[in-house]
């Protein structure tokens, strides 16, 4: 168990595959590198973004080792453990995900209990499991699939007092919800990371940790230097970094996650290709010139950036 996880940048990590939609673990490799090298605090892999729900039970626990084997201790690791069924399925799903050498299992909100199961059936669930997996560290996610569960405050302040949990991705786009739960993970080692850009500065300034969400996979660099120095860099330069890292997650979110890859081969040295299973349209050079485009034109504005202030360290 770790006393807790670094703030900063926490991209939900994307799963690259080959034509054939294997997953082409050499570029895995090469992007776990390319996050770690551009300034990410931690990885999250298995998530919506690698496609989780499109990977089976076998290549979810062999992507979540990967990633750890190849981080070798430079970043922690963290991972979704991805299951339905009852209180003992999801349990023994959740040690198995622990088994790969993750730093924190992460449960799906919404997959803890259905839609119609109340907050305490879904305590009871989540409690069993942590009592079948002692020693584990848990993170929370409110993937908006198959549906977006929300977790009251009342449970958010459970699971900040039980010290089991240690990342929370918040999805629900409100501030003052953000501030709520932050409030009450105060001094424990649960730690807020919000999933919207647009209103990052706004959860650090109240105490949040940083981002896990779709602007740290595609400028983790950006991301990185503006959780760290959104209180101490010029207000004008903050603003105008997260402006245009929401207009970039914007500009990637139309066939997300390909469009994100096809970003990527265009803005960095990864040749990434732009396949998925999820949503596995093609992007060709119509849909693709704006995301060609705006990289280009991110890449020449020299914004600082974590990766640019340590090299010049």
């Amino acid at each position: 168990m770790t006393d807790s996880l670094p703030n900063g940048a926490w991209p939900v990590m994307l799963t690259p595959f080959n034509d054939d939609r294997s997953i082409a673990w050499d570029e895995v490799d090469q992007l776990t590198d390319w996050l770690i090298d551009n300034g990410s605090a931690g990885i999250f892999t298995v998530a919506l973004s690698g496609e989780m729900y499109d990977l089976t039970e076998e290549e979810r626990l062999a992507l979540a080792r990967r990633v750890v084997a190849r981080t070798a201790g430079r970043v922690p690791v963290i991972a979704s453990s991805v299951s339905s069924g009852d209180a003992a399925e999801q349990a023994r799903s959740a040690g198995a995900m622990a088994a790969t050498g993750v730093d924190a299992v992460v449960l799906i909100s919404s997959l803890v209990a259905g839609l119609a199961e109340t907050d305490a059936v879904w305590k009871e669930r989540v409690q069993r499991i942590l009592d079948e997996n002692p020693g584990v560290d848990f993170g929370i996610y409110e993937c908006p699939l198959p549906y977006k569960r929300l977790p009251s405050l009342e449970l958010v302040r459970w699971m900040a007092e039980s010290g089991r949990f240690v990342f929370y991705k918040d999805t629900s786009h409100s501030v003052d919800t953000l501030r709520a739960r932050i409030d009450v993970m105060r001094g424990t080692r649960l730690k807020m990371y919000n999933a919207q850009i647009s209103s990052l500065t706004d959860s650090l300034r109240a105490g949040g940790a940083g981002l896990s969400g779709y602007a740290a996979n595609i400028h983790p660099e950006s991301v990185s230097w503006l959780c760290e120095h959104f209180d101490d860099a010029p207000a004008d330069q903050v603003l105008t970094v997260q402006r245009l890292l929401t207009v970039a997650e914007h500009v990637i979110n139309s066939r997300y996650p390909s469009s994100a890859k096809y970003y990527l081969s265009h803005s960095s040295k990864l040749r990434i290709r732009p396949v998925s299973r999820w949503k596995p349209e093609g992007i060709g050079a119509h849909e693709g010139a704006p995301l060609v485009e705006f990289a280009r034109y991110f890449d020449s504005l020299g914004l600082p950036n974590a990766a640019r202030v340590a090299g010049a360290r």
